[in-house]
């Protein structure tokens, strides 16, 4: 019994002079490693790439009043002269609408001075969000370009008759969709630039006073009479 104690104890001590001896050899190695292959000094700060800044989303603004004031006519002219002190114009005007395009920058403002015309009975504005549109129109207008441009230079190189009349039409063809694409580019650089704003104005009612039957000697109740007014 002791034998076999003291024997399992010596093949402890064994297991575990050989683990100790295998985990200083690893350590020794890694010493090694690591001389021989030193790490990487640090980046310095300035080194560093910058991250590109944000690209503001580009918003289309819209808005639709309708406001109530006694004298419509001068409202209308007076909406007109805000649109040009903003920086914008008048697109359209009728008897009692008016439509007006004014800075992207000053939509706010426009607001606030046309409730100041009389009372807002319904409004609604639109933001919307363009970016991922015109970032697409942009690319194939660009795309577009690039492929007209080696459309020229293969008619250049191009000799067979055949082979000249095809590009021609390619070239006329690319051509059209340029045009078309860098209109509807041209027209929402417009909506983006500018805010469009529809006010509608209501004529407001005036109350007519109230007629009101008086009878004869009405003057007596003044007088604490209103019993002879009874006769």
């Amino acid at each position: 019994m002791g034998l076999a104690i003291l024997w399992c104890g010596c093949s402890a001590m064994q297991s575990w002079e050989v683990v100790s001896q295998d985990r200083a050899s690893q350590a020794d190695q890694s010493v090694d490693v690591e001389a021989e292959n030193p790490a990487a000094p640090p980046i310095p700060v300035d080194d560093m790439p910058m991250l590109s800044a944000v690209q503001p989303r580009k918003v289309v603004y819209t808005g639709a009043l309708k406001i109530a004031t006694a004298d419509v006519d001068q409202a209308v002219i007076q909406t007109k002269k805000l649109a040009e002190q903003l920086g914008g114009y008048m697109q359209q005007m009728t008897a009692e609408t008016i439509v007006i395009r004014v800075p992207a920058a000053a939509f706010d403002q426009a607001l606030i001075r046309l409730g100041q015309m009389g009372t807002v009975i319904a409004k609604q504005l639109t933001a919307r969000d363009v970016t991922e549109q015109y970032e697409d129109l942009d690319i194939r207008l660009r795309n577009a370009k690039a492929l007209l441009t080696k459309f020229h230079g293969l008619l250049q190189k191009t000799e067979d008759v055949k082979q000249v009349l095809a590009v021609e039409r390619e070239m006329a063809r690319v051509r059209t969709e340029i045009e078309k694409l860098q209109g509807r580019l041209n027209r929402m650089k417009s909506q983006l630039a500018y805010a469009t704003l529809s006010v509608a104005f209501i004529r407001t009612e005036r109350t007519p006073p109230e007629f009101q039957v008086r009878l004869p000697f009405w003057w007596l109740g003044r007088l604490g009479l209103d019993v002879l007014m009874e006769f």
